[in-house]
């Protein structure tokens, strides 16, 4: 089945080009690479793959749910495959998708390694990304297998496929959403009240090492709003752990018995600096 490869991008071009280098190894290929900018023009290296290119400028933002809703917008075909910038497919990874979605048309995850710094960098090999890389602790050992869950809040967008059908039934990312933080966890959500199945599958990709923060202080402002915004749709507060870490700091009041998110101070950009984090294992 022809299948559209979406990606949003805001800078990352050595990681831009490392996807570019997966697809091209891709087997089946895809149809096609949606990149969409991100207050930029996209622009993909050449990789033998016929290319659609789109932007979403916003303000003072990095308006992600908005670009991954373009991005499914003008893509052409009716699998829909969405990887981060970060992560290099494994030559199997769109047939693993394809499969899954034949079997049960819902939300599959892809299965993510995690690759240490310089493990992407220079003349890399499939087989040094799979011998350096390590699984995410939070994600389930799949064991080549396809395992489906009602767990919805362990919906990662960095990797996933659906069909156009199943976007349409849960309405795209929602651009009420101004930045970064809960928007996928949304998407998620909305999946699991219009009643399409979610699971875990080996689709494997490889996400490249980057810096982060942790917690992550430089999203601060669109984490609350964010947070204010899901808590009124599903009646939940998300990222529990980051705005406990907030008020720990001091910048928030936050009870989640009492409802109460309030904050007290923006951060100061040495607060900011100070939780930067080169981990070994990027989380």
């Amino acid at each position: 089945m022809p299948t559209s490869v979406l990606t949003i991008v805001a800078g990352r071009e050595a990681h831009l080009a490392n996807q570019a280098k997966g697809l091209a190894a891709c087997e089946p290929p895809p149809a096609e690479w949606v990149v969409v900018g991100m207050n930029e023009d996209a622009a993909p290296p050449e990789c033998g793959v016929p290319v659609v290119r789109g932007r979403v400028d916003a303000e003072g933002r990095m308006p992600l749910a908005e670009a991954r809703s373009e991005a499914a917008r003008i893509a052409s075909h009716e699998t829909l495959v969405f990887l981060d910038v970060d992560c290099i497919p494994a030559p199997d990874m769109l047939s693993a998708f394809e499969e899954a979605l034949a079997e049960t048309d819902g939300l599959w995850m892809g299965d993510v390694r995690y690759l240490p710094k310089g493990a992407a960098a220079g003349d890399w090999t499939f087989e040094t990304l799979r011998r350096d890389a390590v699984a995410h602790p939070l994600l389930p050992d799949l064991g080549g297998k396809r395992l489906p869950s009602d767990r919805y809040e362990l919906f990662w967008s960095l990797c996933f496929a659906c069909t156009r059908a199943t976007w349409g039934r849960v309405g795209g990312f929602d651009a009420g959403y101004p930045g970064y933080g809960a928007e996928d966890t949304d998407f998620a959500f909305a999946a699991r009240a219009a009643g399409v199945p979610f699971g875990h599958c080996p689709a494997r990709a490889f996400h490249q090492h980057h810096p982060v923060c942790k917690p992550p202080l430089n999203h601060f402002a669109s984490i609350i709003e964010n947070a204010r915004r899901f808590r009124g749709k599903w009646g939940v507060w998300p990222m529990d752990k980051w705005l406990g870490q907030f008020a720990e700091r001091g910048l928030l009041r936050f009870d989640m018995g009492a409802d109460v998110l309030e904050v007290v101070r923006e951060p100061t950009a040495e607060e900011v600096d100070a939780c930067r984090s080169d981990s070994p294992a990027g989380f």
